[in-house]
């Protein structure tokens, strides 16, 4: 894949060859603050932003379960056709 740093121009953590390969599960680079940032920030889009008053000021289940309607909601719209 391109190289994350240069956007595949070539630079020195990609060698000058503009080229990044993944030998191992993407996964792997991943750290958990990563998946929560992106946690975070779909409830944001949802109108949840991440301060006092905001998503963290939930519980944590009721986050997650807020998540798990989102994820549902948006499943079904895509397996009926529903597009708003």
């Amino acid at each position: 894949m391109d190289c994350v740093n240069c956007g595949g121009k070539g630079c020195i953590e990609c060698e000058d060859t503009g080229k990044f390969a993944i030998t191992k599960c993407p996964l792997e680079f991943i750290t958990t603050d990563v998946f929560e940032l992106i946690a975070l920030a779909e409830l944001f889009e949802k109108g949840l932003p991440p301060v006092a008053g905001g998503v963290l000021d939930q519980a944590k289940i009721f986050v997650d379960a807020a998540r798990f309607v989102f994820q549902e909601q948006r499943y079904w719209k895509n397996k009926l056709g529903i597009f708003n």
